[in-house]
């Protein structure tokens, strides 16, 4: 913490605190992630450590860069890049984005996750909390606590990890899975950006799973061609 000054508080919850610093000497703000290690388990600290590892190696434009971490007596630090806004507060604050931004965010996270995908690397969280806005409207993913490297040797994965809303069909049904659960989270994304709403929606997890399942996908009238993306 002696190359660090920690400036203001930009989020929180069950994981820790995050803080906007500044490294010394340098100028440079960064985001300081706090997460104690008092009351974690012996897994979530292994989670952890594999979440700085896997961060650790990643090198790109729409990737949040880690610079550093280390232990305290009593938290974990990771220091990564500092982005502004959260995709999450701009839907809550606006409802919905303009289909030319959509169409930017998606080319960004489409690199993105062929970036991940090619190193052999699952998001398996996907969501817009996950993602962050910097500076001139560049995205960065962020937040590996999922993050899975397979093997060469590996090629499906069948544990269950992500969000509720953004689950493929073959992860809710607890079936084998694969990079493209990321693309279908993507796609989840990309539809709540350009209409306001997920693709699938309600209030009952065991609902929820019945329309990701069975229900096919309500386009709105306003969807043009343009706003799809190809992964290839």
């Amino acid at each position: 913490m002696d190359l660090y000054h920690v400036l203001d508080l930009v989020g929180e919850g069950s994981f820790g605190r995050v803080y906007k610093g500044r490294k010394k000497f340098t100028g440079q703000v960064v985001a300081l992630k706090f997460m104690p290690k008092v009351g974690r388990s012996e897994k979530e600290l292994r989670s952890l450590k594999r979440e700085i590892e896997i961060m650790r190696d990643l090198q790109h434009p729409n990737i949040v860069q880690l610079f550093d971490s280390f232990e305290t007596e009593t938290e974990v630090v990771v220091v990564t890049e500092y982005a502004e806004g959260q995709l999450f507060q701009i839907l809550e604050d606006d409802g919905n984005l303009p289909e030319s931004q959509v169409r930017e965010i998606a080319c960004q996270l489409v690199s993105a996750l062929y970036y991940l995908h090619s190193h052999r690397i699952l998001h398996r969280d996907m969501k817009p909390q996950n993602i962050l806005l910097g500076k001139s409207g560049v995205v960065k993913l962020c937040d590996f606590g999922f993050a899975r490297a397979m093997s060469v040797s590996t090629l499906v994965l069948t544990s269950i990890k992500g969000t509720p809303l953004y689950m493929s069909p073959e992860i809710v049904e607890e079936k084998p899975y694969d990079h493209t659960a990321d693309l279908w989270a993507l796609g989840c994304i990309l539809y709540e950006l350009h209409t306001g709403v997920p693709p699938f929606y309600t209030n009952s997890i065991f609902h929820l799973v019945q329309l990701i399942v069975r229900d096919q996908v309500k386009w709105p009238d306003t969807m043009s061609d343009s706003c799809m993306v190809q992964y290839s």
